[in-house]
């Protein structure tokens, strides 16, 4: 026992004269693994439930938008339920008549009624009636004398619906043969164009050759361009010939068997080759008056 104690000393000495000498080394360990795999850890998992959570939708009313405009859709169609048909008036048209000559107005539908008044190119009356041919028209007399008279259709141009006049019965007659005016005559000749500047006009010769020896004492002269439909009119109470550029001559009446140029209204245009129709309506007292007469003829220039 006591040898064996001796020997278990010997290590304890060494390692305190290890500490104590510096840079003694102390023998070398062998450290033996002695482990074969990677220890492996086991972890026990234990899930646990999931919290509940328990949700409850509050409802959130939306806030209307403040009326800023008001809109109203207009009908697309609407339905009157309350419809009266219409009751149709007559209404009398108003008819009026112009003449495209002088035209006698007589105090009834006839050549053998006497003679009231003269409806002149250019004026205007108002048909109120017609006879049963439907050849006169009365209208108010545009002259002094007979409030109303008959006016040959003839010339005549109406405008308006005809049919609403009422048919007047012609008063009768009369017994007494009316004194005749006097009937006047004349002869016309076409004469050469003459001109001035851009102004174009015809001529005509006028012959009185009334059996009475009526003076003429109006004239009314027309004039129609057949190619391009132009009209010129103009009348006057003397036999005015216009010469060129230059004067003026004539007179104021045309005694029996005198002759006169008289010059027609002036075209703004050359009509050299067109035919032109020229009316000619002369009348035995002044302003197309009395007892009148028309002769046409035709001009080429």
């Amino acid at each position: 026992m006591v040898r064996y104690a001796k020997y278990l000393f010997i290590p304890l000495i060494i390692a305190s004269l290890a500490c104590a000498i510096p840079n003694l080394a102390l023998p070398e360990q062998q450290i033996v693994n002695t482990q074969t795999s990677a220890p492996v850890f086991t972890e026990a998992f234990t899930p646990t439930s999931l919290p509940t959570f328990t949700f409850t939708p509050t409802l959130i009313r939306p806030t209307s938008r403040p009326v800023t405009e008001t809109f109203t859709p207009e009908p697309i169609f609407t339905l009157d339920t309350t419809f009266t048909p219409a009751v149709p008036t007559n209404t009398i048209e108003s008819v009026t008549l112009t003449v495209s000559r002088p035209t006698h107005c007589r105090v009834g539908p006839g050549t053998a009624y006497e003679i009231a008044g003269t409806l002149l190119v250019g004026e205007e009356a108002p048909a109120l009636g017609r006879d049963p041919s439907n050849k006169y028209w009365y209208i108010p007399n545009p002259d002094p004398g007979a409030e109303y008279c008959w006016v040959w259709g003839e010339y005549a141009t109406l405008t308006g619906n005809t049919l609403v006049l009422p048919v007047y019965t012609p008063i009768a007659t009369p017994t007494s043969t009316p004194t005749a005016l006097p009937e006047i005559t004349f002869d016309l000749k076409g004469l050469k164009p003459d001109k001035c500047g851009g102004d174009f006009w015809a001529e005509v010769q006028i012959t009185n050759t009334s059996e009475n020896k009526l003076a003429l004492n109006s004239i009314l002269i027309e004039v129609e361009d057949t190619d391009t439909g132009t009209k010129r009119a103009a009348s006057s109470n003397n036999f005015i010939n216009r010469d060129g550029c230059g004067t003026y001559s004539g007179g104021s009446a045309l005694e029996f068997e005198k002759s006169a140029v008289v010059s027609a209204p002036p075209l703004p245009y050359n009509p050299s080759g067109h035919v032109l129709r020229v009316f000619v309506t002369a009348c035995s007292e002044d302003d197309l008056k009395g007892s009148c007469r028309t002769i046409r003829i035709s001009i080429t220039p």
